[in-house]
C-alpha cells in the first residue's frame, strides 16, 4: 500500500497503539480471541454469528496470510490516553473535529480498512481506540462495514461517521467517529404500567447495539421508586435489579437509579436523609454509579412546618439536599456522578426564581434536567438550551418527551424525532429519551434518536426512520407497517386523525373517514400475524384500532352530538346545559351540602354515565357523585357530595389520581375558544380530594402538563378556597374559584362557560394485583 509518505508518518506518529488482540472472521473456526475486554469478546461473537462466521484469536497479522481469512479485524489500543488519543482524531477528521473533546473522544474511533480485489467486504478492519467503550462503538459497525462498499462509506453508513477518507482507487478507507452528544439514552420515566422485566432487559440490549449509553431507571409506577422511596426493595425486585445492572454493564450501559422522595420527604430531616442515603447505598451495591434525584412532579411549596422553619425557600430547600447528597456519594467513590430533575424543568411552567436559586446553588458537577421550551417540546433549539443554561449555570441535560404517550393513551407515536437543533450538542449536555408505555413499539423512534444523538449534523429523520424499520423488522416492513405509520407517524402536538374522538372538539367529527382508518388497521393487522418478526409488535400495536372503533361507537351513540347527512358529527350547543344560579348570600364554606338543596342539583349515577370501571361499579349506592353551582362578584361555587362508604385515597399532589377524587374541568374562556382544537391557558382540569379524613390532608392537583404557559400563573392551594366533610356515606365538600381565572374576570346573568364535572373511585389492589377503578 503506497501512501504519501508525510501523511502516512504523521498518521504514525499521532497513533501510538498497542495491539490487543486479533479476531478473524472465517467460515470454521470456533477458537475465541484472547485478552480483550470480555464485552469485547461478546461482541465480536454476536457479530461473527450475524454474518455466518466464527472467530479464531492469531498471534499475529502475518499468521492471517496462512488462514483462509474471510476478514481480519485487529484492535490497538492507542497508548497515549485519551487527550492525546482526541489530537489524533482531531488532525485526521480536521474540521469535523473541531468541537470534539476528550469526553466525546472516549467514545471515539478511527477505523482503517483494507481492501483485496473487487469487493465489498474488507480483507483488514484494525481498529483504534483509547477506552473498551471506543472499541464498542467501532464494533457496531462491523456488520455494515462487510457489506457497504468503499465508496458508499459516507453516505450509506447510518448514523454517519464523522469522517471518510477512501484511497487508492477504493482499496484502503479511514473511518473516523465519535458521538456529537456524551450522554445519550433512555429514561423509563413515564406513568402508567411499567416496562416488564424483559421490556428492561431488551432495552438494554437495544441501547448497546444503537450506541446509546445511559438508561434512567425512573418508573413512575415503582411504588419504591416514587411512594415507598424510604423503604427497601423487597429481595426478589432486588435480585431482578442486579440483574438490569449487569446487563447494562454487558451492553456498555451507565444503569442510573433514580428516586423521587419530594412527595414526602422533609428536606430538613436528618432522618430522612439517612433513608435517602440507604436506599441508594443498597443499590450501589449491586454495582451502580450513577444516580438520579428526581424532584419533578412535587409540590411547589414547602409543605412540612420543619423545612418552612429552616428553609425560605423550596429553591434553597432544593439546594441543601442536592448538594448534601453529592457530596455524600462522591465521599463513598469518586466514580458516583448524580443527575437531579429540578421542581420547575420547562420553560412552559414553574418559578424563575426556583430554578435560579437552584442553578446558582447546587453544585456545578450535578446535571440538571430540562425538557425543553415545552413539557413536550415540537422544537428544542440550541438557542433555547443556551437561554435555560444561564439560569442553570450549566448546560442542561435534555429529558426529551418524545415518543412518550401517557397522556395520550389512546394512540402510538411512531414517527422519528423531528425539531431536534442539529447544534444542539453545542449548548447541552446530552439527551436521553422518555418512551412509550409500549416497550416494542417504542425501538422504531427510539432508533432514530440513537441516531441523531450519534451523529446530529448529519441527521434525516424519514431515512433514520426507513433504516430503523428494516433493521428491526427486515426487508418488506415498511410496506407491511405502512398504514400504522401513517396513522401514528404525527406527533402528540399535532391533529392525529382519531384524535376529534378522544379529545373533546366542537368541529364536525368525521366519522367515515375514522371509520375507514380504522378497518385499514385492523386489515394490516392480518398479514402480521403470520409472521414471526412481529410477534413481539403484534400485542403492543394491534389493540388500538379496536379501542378506537368502541371510542367512535360510544361517540356516535352520544346524544351530545347531532348526526349530520354525510355522516359527520357535530356537537349541540343546546345539550346538557347546566346553570349556576346568584348566591343571595356569600355561601359558607363548611363542607355541607344540605345549603344545596335549594339549587338544581346535578347527579352522576347512572351507567350510561360511567367512563370506566362498569365491570366493578354495583350501583350508586357504592359510588355516585352529585353537584350545585352558584356564583356572586367574587367567586364561582361548586357544592360537592359524594356517595363513597370506602374511601381509598393516601396520596396528596398529584399521585391524588391515583386514589378518590373529584374533578372539575374548566373552560372558562368558552366562546372565545369555542372551536379551539389545541389546549392553552384558558382551561382547567383540577383534581379534588378531601384527603382521608384520618392523617391525609385534602389535596388539590391542577393536570397541565400538556397546556402551554397560562398567562398569569397560578398558585392553586392559595387562590382556590375548599372544604370538605365526612359524611356517613363518603364526603362532601365546597370549592370557590376566583373570578379572575374567568374570561372578562367579572361575572353577569347569562355569562357562559365550558364546564363538566366527574369523581373517580380506586379500589386498592389486593397483593399482587393492580388497581380497580370506577370513573363517572
Amino acid at each position: 500500500m503506497a501512501m504519501p509518505g508525510a501523511k502516512r508518518n504523521q498518521e504514525r506518529k499521532t497513533r501510538q497503539t498497542r495491539t490487543l488482540g486479533l479476531a478473524l472472521l472465517l467460515a470454521l473456526a470456533t477458537a475465541r480471541p484472547a485478552g480483550l475486554d470480555p464485552r469485547l469478546n461478546a461482541q465480536l461473537s454476536q457479530a461473527a454469528a450475524r454474518n455466518d462466521a466464527e472467530l479464531v484469536t492469531l498471534a499475529s497479522a502475518r499468521e492471517a496470510a496462512r488462514q483462509r481469512v474471510t476478514t481480519l479485524i485487529e484492535l490497538a489500543e492507542a497508548e497515549s490516553g485519551t487527550e492525546s488519543f482526541q489530537d489524533a482524531l482531531r488532525r485526521l477528521a480536521g474540521a469535523a473535529a473541531a468541537k470534539l473533546t476528550p469526553e466525546l473522544a472516549s467514545e471515539g474511533y478511527l477505523t482503517e480498512l483494507t481492501y483485496t480485489g473487487r469487493s465489498s467486504r474488507p480483507s483488514r478492519i484494525r481498529i483504534t481506540a483509547a477506552t473498551p467503550e471506543g472499541f464498542h462503538q467501532a464494533l457496531t459497525r462491523v456488520n455494515d462495514l462487510v457489506r457497504v462498499w468503499p465508496a458508499s462509506l459516507q453516505t450509506a453508513l447510518l448514523p454517519r461517521p464523522k469522517f471518510v477518507r477512501t484511497e487508492q482507487n477504493g482499496r484502503r478507507a479511514l473511518v473516523v467517529d465519535f458521538p456529537s452528544f456524551p450522554i445519550r439514552g433512555i429514561v423509563e420515566g413515564f406513568y402508567g404500567v411499567p416496562w416488564s422485566h424483559q421490556d428492561r432487559l431488551a432495552m438494554l440490549r437495544f441501547e448497546g447495539q444503537r450506541r446509546m449509553n445511559v438508561y434512567y431507571y425512573a418508573p413512575k409506577d415503582d411504588p419504591y421508586h416514587r411512594q415507598l422511596w424510604a423503604e427497601p426493595y423487597p429481595p426478589e425486585q432486588m435480585k431482578r435489579l442486579g440483574e438490569l445492572v449487569e446487563a447494562a454493564r454487558a451492553n456498555f450501559v451507565d444503569f442510573c437509579f433514580a428516586i423521587s422522595p419530594g412527595l414526602s420527604m422533609t428536606y430538613s430531616s436528618e432522618a430522612d436523609f439517612a433513608k435517602l442515603t440507604s436506599k441508594l447505598a443498597s443499590v450501589g451495591g449491586l454495582g451502580v454509579s450513577c444516580f438520579a434525584l428526581f424532584l419533578d412532579d412535587v409540590p411547589a411549596e414547602l409543605q412540612n412546618p420543619e423545612d418552612r422553619a429552616r428553609f425560605a425557600t423550596l429553591g434553597q430547600a432544593h439546594v441543601y439536599v442536592i448538594n448534601k447528597l453529592y457530596r455524600h456519594l462522591v465521599t463513598l467513590s469518586a466514580n458516583n456522578h448524580l443527575t437531579v430533575t429540578p421542581t420547575t424543568y420547562t420553560n412552559d411552567w414553574g418559578n424563575r426564581d426556583y430554578i435560579r436559586e437552584v442553578g446558582a446553588g447546587a453544585d456545578p458537577r450535578v446535571d440538571l434536567v430540562w425538557t425543553g421550551p415545552k413539557t413536550v417540546s415540537p422544537r428544542i433549539t440550541a438557542t433555547e438550551a443556551e437561554e435555560w443554561g444561564k439560569l442553570l449555570h450549566r448546560r442542561p441535560l435534555v429529558w426529551d418527551n418524545f415518543p412518550v404517550n401517557d397522556g395520550i393513551p389512546w394512540r402510538l407515536n411512531l414517527g422519528p424525532l423531528r425539531g431536534r437543533d442539529p447544534n444542539l450538542p453545542d449548548a447541552t449536555r446530552g439527551l436521553f429519551s422518555n418512551p412509550m408505555n409500549q416497550a416494542r413499539a417504542s425501538l422504531i423512534p427510539l432508533e432514530t434518536i440513537a441516531e441523531y444523538l450519534w451523529n446530529s449534523a448529519a441527521y434525516d429523520p424519514d431515512r433514520a426512520e426507513r433504516k430503523a424499520v428494516l433493521d428491526q423488522y427486515g426487508k418488506g416492513a415498511s410496506e407491511l407497517l405502512a398504514v400504522y405509520l401513517k396513522t401514528y407517524g404525527d406527533y402528540w402536538w399535532q391533529d392525529n386523525i382519531f384524535k376529534p374522538i378522544f379529545v373533546e372538539s366542537r368541529k364536525p367529527i368525521d366519522a367515515p373517514a375514522i371509520n375507514t382508518r380504522i378497518a385499514a388497521l385492523l386489515a394490516s393487522l392480518r398479514p402480521l400475524r403470520g409472521e414471526k418478526r412481529f410477534q413481539e409488535l403484534l400485542p403492543e400495536i394491534s389493540p388500538f384500532p379496536s379501542k378506537s372503533r368502541e371510542q367512535l361507537t360510544r361517540v356516535q351513540a352520544d346524544p351530545a352530538f347531532r348526526h349530520l347527512a354525510n355522516g359527520r358529527l357535530l356537537w349541540r350547543e343546546d345539550h346538557a346545559v347546566l346553570e349556576a344560579r346568584r348566591a343571595a348570600s356569600i355561601p359558607s364554606l363548611d363542607g355541607g351540602f344540605a345549603k344545596w338543596q335549594g339549587s338544581p342539583i346535578y347527579a352522576l349515577d347512572s351507567p350510561a354515565q360511567l367512563r370506566s370501571g362498569r365491570q366493578v361499579w354495583k350501583g350508586p349506592e357504592q359510588f355516585s357523585a352529585r353537584a350545585a353551582f352558584a356564583w356572586d362578584d367574587r367567586y364561582f361555587y361548586v357544592g360537592v357530595d359524594v356517595t363513597d362508604p370506602q374511601l381509598y385515597q393516601p396520596f396528596t399532589g398529584r399521585g391524588i389520581e391515583k386514589g378518590d377524587f373529584f374533578r372539575v374541568t374548566l373552560e372558562p374562556a368558552f366562546r372565545k375558544n369555542f372551536t379551539r382544537q389545541g389546549a392553552d391557558g384558558d382551561e382547567y382540569q383540577l383534581l379534588f380530594s378531601p384527603g382521608n379524613f384520618a392523617g391525609v390532608q385534602p389535596s388539590l392537583f391542577s393536570q397541565e402538563d400538556y397546556l402551554p404557559p397560562r398567562p398569569h400563573p397560578r398558585d392553586y392551594d392559595k387562590e382556590i378556597k375548599t372544604a370538605w366533610k365526612k359524611t356517613d356515606q363518603g364526603f362532601s365538600g365546597d370549592i370557590a374559584i376566583p373570578v379572575d381565572y374567568f374570561d372578562g374576570g367579572k361575572f353577569q346573568p347569562g355569562y357562559e362557560i365550558g364546564l363538566s364535572f366527574g369523581a373517580r373511585k380506586t379500589f386498592p389492589p389486593p397483593p399482587g394485583k393492580t388497581d380497580q377503578e370506577s370513573d363517572h
